[in-house]
Parts: C-alpha cells; sequence; structure tokens
C-alpha cells in the first residue's frame, strides 16, 4: 500500500520567523506520565552502573516499549505517546527512554558501546518497572533502536509478544568506508551554524517533498518549518547532546551485525514481526529490511512487510497516521492472538 503525498509547495520561514512565531513555544506538547525516573543498569557490566532516563505512560495490557535511533531523546517519541499512551492509555502501557548516552541519561566511557549491551539495558529497565513477565513486551526499534530490538529479540525471545523493526538494519552495508559513513553522521551534530545543522537533519530524516509541503498540522507554514521549530524547542527544554554519548551510538550502529543464523533464531522463537522502511531514506537505505525479513522468514516467521513509498527514515513522523495505525494493527492482532493461544 503507498502512502500518499500531497505536491503542494509553500514558502518556508526562516528560523528568525520561526523563533518568534508564537506557537514555537507550543511546538512539542508534554504529558504527565503515569510513572517517570532514573533506572540503575548495567551493574556489574562494562561501563556500569548507568543511570537510564524513563517514563511511562497509559495503563492497558498491552505493553508497548519504544526504543529510539541514534542520539535522539525519548521525546522523539511524542506523537507516539499522545496517541497509544495517552489518547488510548486504557488499551496500551507506553515505555519510552533516554538510550546510554543520549538524553537524561548516563554517557558513561566504556571501550565501546555495543548493542547487545543496550539490549541488556532495555531487559534491565523493563524489570525495573515490573515489566518482566512471559511474552509481555511489544518492541518497537528504530534505526539504532531497531539494531537493539533485533539483539534484544535474540537474547531474550521469551519476553517478546511483538518486534516491530523500523528503519533499521542487520549489518550496516555501507557504499563509503564505515569511518566515513560515521564522519558524515556526525557532521550533523558537529559546532556549525544551527542553520547548517538543521538542513543536514532535514536531509537526512525527511523527503524533500514532505519537507516542503504545509504543516500537517496547518500551523506552521512548511513540515520542515514544523522540524525547526521542534528543534528550537528542544534546545530550550532538553539538556544539551553530548559529543561523546554520540560517537559511541554511532560506534554501536557500525559495528552491529545480526548474521543470517542469528535472524533465524529471531524467526524461530518471536511469533509476530513487522519490518516497515522508507523507500527515500538517506541514513539506512531501505534494501537493509529485505536482508532482515529473509534472515527472520528463513527461521519460520511470517514477517509482516511494509514500504512507505516516498517517505524518509523518520516513518514515525513522515507518514504519522498510517504509521501509527499500522502498529496498532500489528500490536493488538499479535495481543489477541496471544490470548486465544493461552
Amino acid at each position: 500500500m503507498a502512502t500518499t503525498t500531497t505536491t503542494t509547495t509553500t514558502e518556508p520561514l526562516s528560523l528568525d520567523d520561526i523563533a518568534r512565531h508564537p506557537e514555537t513555544v507550543n511546538a512539542i506538547a508534554r504529558y504527565d506520565p503515569k510513572e517517570a525516573g532514573m533506572a540503575s543498569v548495567a551493574l556489574g557490566r562494562t561501563g556500569g552502573p548507568i543511570s537510564i532516563a524513563y517514563e511511562v505512560y497509559g495503563t492497558g495490557p498491552i505493553h508497548l516499549v519504544w526504543i529510539m535511533g541514534l542520539n535522539a531523546p525519548k521525546i522523539a517519541w511524542h506523537r507516539q505517546v499522545k496517541y497509544f499512551g495517552v489518547e488510548r492509555g486504557d488499551r496500551f502501557s507506553c515505555l519510552v527512554f533516554d538510550n546510554r548516552g543520549a538524553g537524561d541519561s548516563s554517557v558513561p566511557w566504556a571501550l565501546r558501546y555495543s548493542t547487545s549491551e543496550m539490549a541488556k539495558d532495555v531487559c534491565e529497565l523493563c524489570d525495573h518497572i515490573g515489566w518482566n513477565r512471559k511474552k509481555q513486551l511489544h518492541v518497537i526499534g528504530v534505526s539504532l533502536g531497531g539494531m537493539i530490538a533485533q539483539e534484544l529479540a535474540y537474547s531474550a525471545p521469551e519476553r517478546i509478544a511483538s518486534l516491530t523493526l523500523q528503519s533499521t538494519a542487520a549489518g550496516l552495508v555501507y557504499t563509503v568506508p564505515w569511518y566515513q559513513h560515521l564522519a558524515n553522521r556526525a557532521y550533523m551534530v558537529m559546532p556549525k551554524s544551527l542553520s547548517a545543522r538543521l538542513a543536514a537533519a532535514k536531509h537526512n530524516l525527511f523527503s524533500t517533498r514532505w519537507l516542503s509541503a504545509p504543516d500537517d498540522l496547518g500551523v506552521f507554514p512548511t513540515n520542515g518549518d514544523r522540524f525547526a521549530a521542534e528543534e528550537l524547542w528542544r534546545m530550550k527544554h532538553l539538556r544539551r547532546p553530548v559529543y561523546q554519548g554520540f560517537l559511541l551510538q554511532g560506534l554501536a550502529a557500525s559495528w552491529h551485525y545480526m548474521a543470517h543464523d542469528r535472524l533465524m533464531a529471531i524467526g524461530a522463537s518471536v511469533e509476530n514481526v513487522l519490518v516497515c522502511t522508507g523507500t527515500d531514506d538517506q541514513v539506512i537505505a531501505h534494501q537493509h529490511s529485505d536482508t532482515i525479513v529473509a534472515g527472520i522468514t528463513a527461521g519460520g516467521c511470517m514477517v509482516k512487510m511494509r514500504h512507505f513509498e516516498g517517505v524518509g527514515h523518520a516513518l514515525n513522523w513522515e507518514a504519522l497516521v498510517e504509521y501509527n495505525r499500522m502498529v496498532e494493527e500489528f500490536v493488538t492482532e499479535a495481543a489477541n492472538r496471544q490470548v486465544m493461544g493461552e
């Protein structure tokens, strides 16, 4: 099913105009979590103990674990928090958190971060909040978060009710050397003008057509203006990203490798898997998803695959309505099958 996109264009605002816009102060809505705090993980592991900042929204029986990507804070899930944890909080419970190295979580020095160690962080965080029953977790991971989700499903499949892998890879296939790839990513956060940083982020995360289209919420002239407004909001309200954390997370993504036999093991032990990608993804080319699907399918799981035509890396924003409905239908069906099988 193709994603419907608009071709209408509108003249964007300057950064100064966005900063003065009366709605920039409301660019990101905040909600009161059911639970929030710092969980101590990695006791006895390299770099530990590590404090992980987390929030839980909703009280429903379907437990969603949202794992964010490279250098992104938990608030990047705010659209999903609203949809699942606030508006449908009687059906869903949502866990959002800052991975080690990002947001309000610890930024430990270690020989290197790894997606397998970060998956252990997630397991221990879920233990901390009491989400430790068999087949309780519906895990959604994007980009680096999708790599962490793969490791979680491989190492603790007994805890996974469903697995959604968004805009991610079993192992990055580079058209340039890995160090150049990392340098390209580093450019997004290296000291430079704000306009240059935002331009780089826009190019990596979204399709050009969507950025120039009118704001989906009808507040700012373009979607690109809304993105800039949210970035200005984050700069004012959130802790400034630590370059050390970005670098170590980037290395974890660069070294991540889920071999075919390990993907098969996931397919043999996790019954519900959804893989989704945008065909205009500039960060992780959509062909990477084919490798994931082939490996998990070979293990015996009937993987659901969804391509969002003409959409970039941040599906959960650019294709918001379709994305939320897709995840809602998938996890609800998985939960219903689990109940019928008990």
